[in-house]
C-alpha cells in the first residue's frame, strides 16, 4: 500500500473521513472549544483548502484517509520579534485571527499548523514529519514568509503535577526536548519561541465534563483528566468546569 499526499482543494470528497478521523483520535471536551466550533469550518473554503492536507492510503482498489493536517495562514509583523507578535491565546488566536483575515480578504504573510492527526497505525512512519513538509512546501508556495505551530505536546498529560513551562524545558541525555512531539518539531530545525498559556478555553456545565471524560467531580477544585494538559477546574456551586490548555510555540525554517 501507498501513502500519498493531497490538499484538500484537490480532494473536497475526502473531508468527511478526515473529519471522521479526527473525531476518533482527539480528546471529546477538546472538539468543544467554542472558537474550534465557530472557525474550524471555515478550512475547508476555497482560500483555505491549500492549506489543509491529507495523507491517503490506497490499497486493493480503496482509499483510507491515515492523516490529517491543518494549517492557516495569517498575519505577523515581518520585523517584530514573534516572541511578542504571536498571540498569547495561541491555537485559539492564530486559528480565529486567521480566518477573520481571509474573511475580510487582507493579505498573509505567515502560515500557523493547527493540527496533525495521523491514525496510529502510521505513528513513527514519518508521515508526520512529511505532513510538516508539505505544509512548509505550501507556504512557499503562497509566497508566505513563515511557519510557526502551537505544539501540544503528546505526554505532559501523564505528567499532570509539573507546570507546563517545566516540562517543555525537559531535555534528554542527548540533548533533544524529552517530549516527542516537541521533539519531532525540533529535529525538522524548529526552534521553541514561547509558552501560550491560553491557547484553548473550554467550558461546560459539571454534568457535561463527566460525559465528556467519563470521571465523576463530587467535590469543587482542580482534577487532572485524561489527555489534558493542565487541571480542570470545576465549580459545584456554579455548575461549571472549565479548561484551559497550554501550547507551545515553535517556528521552523523555510529553506535549507
Amino acid at each position: 500500500m501507498t501513502v500519498e499526499l493531497v490538499s484538500l482543494r484537490e480532494r473536497p470528497d475526502l473531508l468527511g473521513k478526515a473529519d471522521e478521523l479526527v473525531a476518533s483520535l482527539w480528546p471529546t471536551f477538546v472538539l468543544k472549544d467554542p472558537v474550534a466550533g465557530r472557525y474550524w469550518p471555515k478550512l475547508s473554503s476555497p482560500s483555505l483548502a491549500p492549506f489543509q492536507a491529507l495523507a491517503v492510503e490506497t490499497g486493493s482498489g480503496t482509499q483510507t484517509v491515515v492523516a490529517f493536517a491543518n494549517a492557516v495562514p495569517f498575519a505577523l509583523d515581518r520585523d517584530g520579534d514573534p516572541a511578542t507578535m504571536l498571540p498569547d491565546d495561541g491555537w485559539d488566536g492564530v486559528l480565529r485571527d486567521g480566518v477573520e483575515l481571509m474573511l475580510r480578504g487582507e493579505q498573509a504573510n505567515a502560515l500557523s499548523a493547527l493540527a496533525i492527526t495521523v491514525h496510529p497505525a502510521q505513528r513513527g512512519s514519518g508521515l508526520a514529519e512529511r505532513l510538516i513538509g508539505a505544509m512548509k512546501q505550501a507556504a512557499l508556495t503562497a509566497g508566505l514568509s513563515t511557519l510557526v505551530a502551537p505544539i501540544r505536546p503528546t505526554r505532559k498529560a501523564l505528567y499532570p503535577l509539573q507546570s507546563f513551562d517545566e516540562y517543555c524545558a525537559w531535555t534528554r541525555a542527548d540533548g533533544l526536548p524529552f517530549d516527542p512531539w516537541i521533539r519531532t518539531h525540533s529535529r525538522l530545525g524548529a526552534r521553541i519561541v514561547k509558552v501560550a498559556l491560553r491557547s484553548m478555553t473550554v467550558s461546560g456545565t459539571v454534568a457535561s465534563w463527566e460525559a465528556w471524560t467519563g470521571l465523576r467531580f463530587p467535590a469543587t477544585g482542580c482534577y487532572a483528566v485524561p489527555d489534558a494538559l493542565a487541571p480542570v477546574r470545576i465549580d459545584r456551586a456554579a455548575n461549571t468546569g472549565t479548561y484551559v490548555e497550554p501550547n507551545l510555540w515553535m517556528k521552523h525554517p523555510l529553506s535549507g
